[in-house]
């Protein structure tokens, strides 16, 4: 019974771990780049949140090809292109040029590695990506990464990788903790003030007879 649930079952949920039970090269280089996607949501700068992402985006290009999820990978290689994209140019107006050049480029490599479901949920996950980094504020990437981190991580269970979906979920739980924690004061319910007791006519015109 032990047997099964620690060598069958995970390996007939997840195609990507060995039955064996022990992590292959791919499932460890995978919890390497889950170690930085767990930890960039909680850096509060955008260059620094831009500069730990680069670890993923190595090491999930590598674990997907291994684990044969060849749009994945191809998508990380080009999520760390654009990585280095948007640190070079911050705000700098061809910014936003750039980006718009990249969603094609998604499309092309999506038709390219097609293996199904797998690819539409990664195409739709990059698209989304390269809309959070396209934003210069932290709330909005935040936000935005808020909708391709599902995407994500729907690919990852398809393609059977625990580290990458371990990633995803954390991604998830810290983003939406931090937007839910950080909203400007004028987006909290404030107290409504209690108005001034007036008195009843009938009051006001006993004293005036007194």
């Amino acid at each position: 019974m032990i047997e099964m649930l620690t060598d069958a079952l995970p390996a007939s949920l997840f195609p990507g771990f060995p039955a064996g039970g022990h992590p292959s090269m791919a499932q460890m280089i995978g919890f390497c780049g889950a170690a930085g996607g767990m930890l960039w949501p909680f850096f509060r700068g955008r260059v620094g949140m831009l500069l730990v992402q680069l670890v993923p985006c190595v090491c999930f290009a590598l674990h997907f090809w291994l684990v044969g999820a060849p749009t994945g990978a191809a998508l990380n290689v080009l999520a760390g292109v654009q990585v280095l994209a948007a640190l070079a140019l911050g705000a700098n107006p061809a910014f936003r040029i750039v980006y718009l050049l990249i969603l094609p480029v998604i499309a092309a490599l999506m038709a390219a590695t097609w293996t199904g479901l797998p690819s539409v949920f990664a195409a739709a996950g990059m698209a989304l990506l390269s809309l959070a980094r396209y934003q210069t504020g932290v709330r909005a990437f935040r936000a935005v990464m808020l909708l391709a981190l599902p995407c994500w991580l729907v690919h990852n269970m398809l393609v059977g990788s625990v580290p990458a979906m371990l990633s995803d979920m954390t991604g998830i739980v810290v983003n939406l903790w931090i937007l839910l924690r950080s909203r400007p004061l004028s987006a909290r319910p404030q107290p409504v003030p209690l108005a001034p007791v007036q008195p009843s006519p009938h009051v006001a015109r006993e004293a005036k007879v007194s």
